[in-house]
């Protein structure tokens, strides 16, 4: 058949064509494989919260999914373009559209073959290196990945949805050109933009409202709520601004004296008529960058936090809870210490806390500086407060300020209320004497949750005692309420080794016995998991960034080989082609990192915020992820512009 010869023939010699698109879709098909091969592991049903994680690895496969599709999408529309020349001679030596649309079609069902083949066997080498790295990150000590021949299976469903996809969109393509566009496609130049100051302003204040929303974010459960919109805004403003401000620069750039001088002129000139082209692809870089940011920040800080929000909730190795109003500490810690020598196991630095967690109620500003508290009526102003005394933390030997009467401190977490003066609880007023902050508790255990904005410290037992009473009179009317009793807590510590005899001697006892290096485990494979998919998501922006960036030198030398050649003709030297290429492509390189880093410089308190969620508190923590992400990230991208680079180098300089 002829169509499949010519097809053969085609990956064969134009296999630097196809390379490019080749290498995209296996990077893609081994990313996606590594996902779907963890996800469906028999494996995973011998490691402790293996369903939760293969719950978040099918969750990452979709996200990957669409993002590998729009990258197959947009390396095949290059390669596409790269051959269009190739396309229109063959409709002239009397072809015809269909047999084209046929070769292309066995060249696609090759490609498709050869993709699978090769993506398998690296997914499978990768899945098990990338699952050995996961079983670290969540302590586990499960080695073998299993692979089953389902997940095979999906991937090459998956991708086989893509290649469909592609057939369609190469099939349209040739269809509707004639044999003049396809031949004038690959060389056809763009037109000078016009320069729209409206469109520039309007990029710019989209900018700066998506920058005013992410300054704005005073709390997790704002920056939750506000992170989509103010993504979404900064996504518009950064088209509008590549499309119309660096236009209108760019013109600006032309007025000025220092547009005479070769480099400038050139420059200035080649990227003022391909920026509508340049704007995209951009656009799209700076875009992708942010979005790998983000993702490695919120993921690596997430993971790095996780031990911290532990050891913040279980300030030593063991913890005996009992919500109730009936048992004084005194008899929980006595209780405690006959079933530890009923084990024959020894306890020490035995401490109690009394608290009530988790009260839902509605918290409003009635006036300046006062927070007025009533029944839960609407989730739009939901709160959760937890609640302590000044006792309990002078246990602890936390330094907090004297109370009595109807003073309280209180604890703000997130730094939402930092004037507050009163507080009206259900009618009754309390003064607030000190707002602390986090990090002035050391070892209270803190029970944080993202609607949680702070912790009420009482004077007394018998003043947490009225106000619990109070809160339960309040919302005893309330649809599915049921009375919340207080929770008495006796940390202590304990052998590692030792904490499965306690358990056989507690199961009968009232309460809960929990313990710090249990709870440890199953928090790090939960967020193990959150942050693999994070690091593969990072990869794989990254990666994205990289293709676009690969893409746009390789048609921008095309473009810019037969300018340099007329311009060197006329009497530019080598030496000022050097540097004019020198010029242009750094430019191209420096814009979408710097508004990168600019981008994430405003939404940093919101990012910090939605890390907070989490229980991590540790700013500190935070500001050294970011930096240290930001560096990593400048590096690659280092990395990538000076392999790419060469790509243009080579082609213009090529004689």
């Amino acid at each position: 058949m002829l169509s499949f010869k010519l097809a053969v023939q085609n990956l064969k010699k134009g296999f630097k064509s196809f390379a490019p698109f080749i290498v995209a879709s296996v990077t893609m098909f081994v990313l996606l494989f590594i996902t779907v091969a963890i996800g469906q592991s028999p494996s995973l049903e011998h490691m402790k919260g293996g369903a939760a994680v293969s719950q978040l690895m099918t969750f990452g496969m979709w996200i990957l999914a669409i993002f590998a599709g729009i990258i197959l999408v947009y390396s095949y529309r290059f390669l596409q373009l790269q051959r269009s020349r190739e396309f229109g001679l063959y409709d002239i030596l009397g072809l015809g559209k269909k047999k084209i649309a046929l070769v292309s079609f066995f060249e696609l069902v090759l490609s498709y073959i050869a993709i699978v083949i090769i993506g398998t066997i690296a997914g499978i080498a990768f899945s098990k290196f990338f699952f050995l790295i996961f079983i670290n990150m969540i302590g586990e000590n499960q080695f073998d990945l299993a692979i089953t021949a389902g997940a095979v299976f999906t991937v090459a469903l998956i991708f086989l949805i893509f290649f469909s996809i592609l057939l369609v969109i190469g099939t349209f393509i040739i269809w509707k050109s004639s044999s003049l566009d396809l031949l004038r496609e690959e060389s056809k130049g763009e037109k000078e933009p016009k320069s729209n100051i409206f469109m520039a302003i309007i990029g710019l204040l989209l900018l700066i409202v998506g920058y005013s929303l992410a300054v704005s974010v005073d709390n997790p459960i704002k920056a939750l709520t506000t992170f989509f919109i103010a993504v979404l805004v900064v996504i518009l403003g950064t088209y509008f601004f590549y499309i119309s401000f660096t236009v209108w620069y760019l013109k600006w750039r032309k007025k000025r004296n220092s547009y005479y001088k070769p480099q400038n002129f050139i420059t200035i000139s080649s990227m003022l008529y391909r920026m509508k082209a340049n704007a995209v692809g951009l656009a799209n870089i700076t875009i992708l960058l942010s979005m790998s940011l983000v993702t490695l920040v919120v993921t690596i800080g997430i993971f790095v936090g996780s031990t911290q929000a532990v050891e913040r909730a279980y300030p030593k190795e063991g913890r005996y809870v009992l919500y109730s109003q009936e048992k004084t500490t005194a008899q929980m810690v006595q209780t405690l210490k006959e079933k530890a020598d009923q084990a024959g196991v020894e306890i020490s630095n035995v401490s109690t806390a009394l608290s009530a967690d988790f009260l839902m109620v509605d918290g409003q500003k009635a006036a300046t500086n006062t927070l007025r508290i009533s029944p839960l009526m609407t989730q739009k102003t939901a709160l959760q407060f937890s609640m302590t005394t000044l006792q309990t933390l002078k246990n602890l030997n936390e330094k907090v300020a004297d109370i009595s009467g109807k003073q309280i401190n209180v604890l703000d977490y997130f730094g939402a209320y930092p004037n507050l003066k009163k507080l009206n609880w259900f009618g009754t007023q309390y003064e607030v004497k000190t707002i602390m902050a986090t990090s002035d508790l050391k070892k209270y255990p803190i029970m944080l949750n993202m609607t949680t904005p702070m912790l009420i410290i009482f004077p007394n037992d018998e003043a947490l005692y009225q106000a619990l009473a109070a809160y339960n009179q309040a919302n005893s009317e309330r649809e599915n309420f049921y009375q919340m009793t207080p929770a008495v807590t006796v940390n202590f510590e304990l052998q590692e080794q030792e904490q499965d005899k306690l358990r056989k001697v507690f199961k009968e006892e009232q309460g809960a016995l929990t313990f710090r290096s249990t709870e440890m485990k199953e928090v790090r494979t939960g967020i193990g998991a959150f942050v693999f998919i994070g690091l593969v998501l990072g990869i794989s922006f990254i990666l994205g960034a990289a293709l676009i960036i690969y893409y746009k030198q390789l048609s921008e030398g095309t473009q810019d080989k037969r300018s340099f050649k007329i311009l060197q003709e006329v009497g530019l030297s080598k030496k000022q082609v050097a540097k004019t290429i020198k010029s242009q492509v750094s430019m191209i390189f420096l814009l979408p990192i710097a508004m990168t880093i600019l981008h994430f410089s405003f939404a940093y308190i919101m990012i910090s915020k939605l890390i907070q969620i989490f229980g991590i508190m540790d700013n500190q923590l935070i500001l050294w992820v970011s930096l240290g992400s930001i560096a990593a990230l400048v590096v690659i991208y280092w990395l990538i512009y000076k392999g790419t680079s060469r790509v243009y180098y080579n082609i213009v300089e090529k004689k």
